[in-house]
């Protein structure tokens, strides 16, 4: 989408820790048996790149052109196809899907989460695995409600401030984007939006979905999931072979 065209080549400075988060993720995709994964916001690689250096077989689907041009600059072998996780048919199944980095709540509601449920179900191998990284709003607005967050890349000329806060059913992230542009700066604000869904009810889509949760965790690093503490919620889900 146009906010992530905005944001592409500002994505690594703000997440430069993802690759703390990439042994749990292969760990668990080999404990399972898995190697073929298609991994849904591909974005720069950062979760992709380090999963397939590992042994993996990872694809990726991206609707961002120009998230998928950094990608590619970085990894040019690795295979991504551009495409809208709400509706795709690649016409080929995974043995596992990665939903990573809080993808599933950027839809605008719970009808285009249910598509992109549905879309995942057709692309799994049967007993397929869905690996989902939610937010935790709870804890995640009471600690950071009206927060802001610096980012640079060691005075190099790209600085990123993201303010987030609430605003109606949606948590909120304005980026303020500045760029040395020759003698100058150059000046973005993006806002991206990540819907606020009850944990109740979207446990309550992946079950309608056709898939089984079989393992819950904190984070990407395999802590334990604490509803009042932690500030991510790692599901590993299976594909049972019925759907509501």
């Amino acid at each position: 989408m146009a906010t992530y065209d905005q944001i592409g080549d500002a994505y690594d400075l703000v997440y430069p820790d993802t690759g703390d988060r990439v042994p749990f993720v292969a760990k668990v995709l080999k404990n399972f048996g898995k190697q073929t994964v298609l991994e849904l916001g591909i974005g720069s690689g950062l979760f992709a790149i380090p999963l397939t250096k590992s042994g993996l077989n990872v694809e990726g689907l991206e609707i961002s052109e120009v998230m998928l041009d950094v990608m590619r600059k970085k990894a040019p072998d690795l295979n991504a196809y551009q495409g809208d996780i709400r509706d795709f048919s690649l016409g080929k199944q995974y043995e596992a899907v990665l939903a990573l980095s809080s993808i599933l709540v950027l839809l605008k509601d719970q009808q285009e989460i249910k598509r992109c449920l549905r879309c995942v179900y057709e692309h799994l191998e049967p007993e397929g695995l869905l690996l989902l990284e939610l937010p935790n709003h709870p804890v995640e607005i009471a600690q950071s409600n009206n927060s802001q967050e610096v980012f640079s890349n060691d005075g190099n000329g790209t600085v990123v401030v993201i303010q987030s806060g609430v605003e109606g059913e949606f948590w909120t992230e304005t980026w303020h984007i500045l760029k040395r542009d020759g003698d100058g700066f150059s000046y973005e604000n993006v806002l991206c939006r990540e819907l606020i869904c009850p944990p109740e009810t979207l446990i309550e889509q992946i079950k309608e979905a056709g898939f089984g949760v079989i393992e819950e965790y904190g984070d990407l690093l395999g802590s334990p999931f604490d509803a009042e503490s932690s500030w991510r919620r790692v599901l590993i889900c299976r594909k049972n072979g019925v759907t509501a």
